[in-house]
């Protein structure tokens, strides 16, 4: 009992290693495969990561009582998503470049994302006064 224990533990830091390298070629069946084991593994990860985004985003109060619902929603799809993911990873179907079917590809993904910063315009440029035109009285002499 106590070596499977060991061996879970391994197994999980092991796996969650695997998960988080990114490679830096295209998607493809194992890319699928990955996500779909993440989601079905980590897919617990979406509420607290959905909750610290709405709070972010739309501040403490707002962002725990939607964000509770929003959280729920995340959590079934990433589950399903991931048990369809792992079904038909070999498949590339139904987009033949095996892009993940969520916005973010792993539920860890969710953690870094922040509200976009606000348009913000430039300050109004003040235009200069012309130069004065009135005459000039002449240097008084010594």
């Amino acid at each position: 009992m106590k070596r499977f224990h060991y061996l879970f533990v391994v197994g999980a830091v092991a796996a969650f290693v695997w998960f988080s390298a990114t490679p830096a070629q295209a998607e493809g069946p194992v890319d699928k495969l990955k996500r779909g084991l993440a989601g079905i593994m980590f897919g617990g990860l979406e509420v607290p990561g959905t909750l610290c985004e709405e709070c972010r985003n739309q501040g403490w109060p707002l962002g725990v009582s939607v964000g509770f619902f929003k959280a729920t929603g995340n959590f079934a799809a990433r589950e399903v998503t991931g048990i369809f993911e792992f079904l038909t990873a070999p498949i590339p179907w139904p987009n033949e470049d095996y892009k993940s079917y969520m916005d973010t590809a792993y539920p860890w993904d969710r953690f870094h994302t922040t509200k976009e910063a606000p348009v913000v315009p430039p300050p109004p440029t003040i235009p200069q006064s012309p130069p004065s035109t009135t005459p000039q009285p002449p240097p008084a002499a010594k």
